[in-house]
């Protein structure tokens, strides 16, 4: 690259960072704190624990999301990928670490709990895998090589892990997002055909095999087989809330719904802010999906379009699914809602996946 263009990108980050994704991240982490901080005061009493213990860790969880995001858009493409491979083998190393050598924790072996924090390393997974799934496949286009396999064996041992720990929802997520990078790249159907029946016997063996996949299912077909309590509740502050709300810490779902703070929190937000603001929260998103779609289109470079292909999809799908299931659209499943639930390994993923967007749409000035 031109020494001059290189100087130029390092010393006018704010003029090259791209607003329309900076900004609606920083308005959906505030959104955020403030219902966690609504969440926390009915928690504290509940649990046992200090009210602010719960809106003190998301704060270092923000902070720490919000340096991750400048400092990864500061990067150079090069930088990037080998920070992804890094990145990505850490996930792996450390998922396999919380199977086997960590304590099961609601049915799960998700997590590594160390000095009072717990960490969920499959989180980074989701950004990394993306980059070197568009680095794999940029390689495939060029030299129609082994790349391809390479690729399908990077996401079955992903998905393995995610099954052994287990989490259906994540598998699902990352497949979703993968598959839609193939489908973009044109590559054959030959190709694509087995992977999707591959991915058809895999969700047969879950639901036969794993209890809480088959039980989430067969409850929002026949809701007579299970408690619906959590569903109930949540659907009912909807109809609480109206469109402007109760006003914060005034509405009563966070003080008898599990999980308010994490994959129930867009229910609290419609009760206590009101209609209007959940619908400002899904304009966020789309005006993140949309702008980076929007650039991809527009690019030349075959690794930033898949790149950014991935890292929208895997984002929008996110929020959709946690979005989904609040309004019993879909099953209910344990995924946070990007950068608003609690939990420190979900912001700092969204992180990441926002500080490469950032990063990726810079670099495609340049391209």
């Amino acid at each position: 690259m031109d020494p001059e263009k290189e100087f130029l990108k390092k010393n006018n980050w704010w003029s090259e960072l791209d607003k329309c994704i900076f900004v609606p991240t920083l308005i959906l982490l505030l959104l955020g704190v403030i219902s966690i901080f609504s969440i926390s005061q009915h928690l504290g009493g509940k649990f046992n624990f200090s009210s602010n213990i719960l809106l003190k860790k998301h704060l270092i969880f923000c902070a720490v999301g919000i340096f991750a995001i400048v400092l990864i858009s500061r990067l150079s493409l090069k930088s990037l990928i080998i920070f992804s491979f890094l990145l990505f083998f850490l996930g792996l190393i450390l998922s396999i670490i919380a199977i086997f050598f960590f304590p099961e924790t609601k049915g799960a072996n998700r997590w590594i709990k160390f000095l009072g924090f717990s960490f969920q390393p499959s989180e980074l997974l989701k950004p990394s895998f993306i980059i070197i799934s568009a680095v794999l496949l940029g390689r495939y286009k060029r030299k129609n090589d082994y790349s391809i396999l390479v690729n399908i064996l990077a996401l079955a041992i992903i998905s393995s892990l995610l099954i052994l720990q287990p989490d259906f929802g994540m598998f699902i997520l990352i497949f979703c997002a993968w598959l839609i990078q193939l489908l973009t790249s044109n590559i054959k159907i030959k190709i694509i055909l087995p992977i999707l029946i591959s991915f058809l016997l895999v969700f047969i063996i879950s639901f036969f095999s794993l209890d809480h996949v088959k039980f989430r299912i067969m409850n929002f077909f026949f809701s007579e087989i299970g408690d619906n309590y959590q569903i109930t509740k949540s659907l009912k502050s909807f109809s609480n809330g109206g469109l402007f709300g109760q006003g914060i810490g005034e509405g009563s779902i966070a003080k008898n719904l599990p999980d308010a703070h994490s994959d129930f929190i867009f229910a609290v937000i419609a009760e206590e802010l009101g209609g209007l603001i959940a619908l400002f929260i899904l304009t966020m998103y789309l005006v993140l999906y949309i702008r980076t779609h929007y650039i991809s289109q527009k690019s030349n470079n075959f690794f930033i379009i898949t790149s950014l292909t991935g890292l929208s999809n895997i984002l929008i799908f996110q929020a959709i699914i946690n979005i989904s299931s609040t309004l019993n659209i879909i099953p209910t499943k344990g995924m946070t809602l990007p950068f608003i639930s609690y939990g420190g390994s979900s912001i700092i993923s969204c992180s990441l996946i926002i500080g490469f967007i950032l990063l990726l749409i810079k670099e495609n000035k340049y391209a």
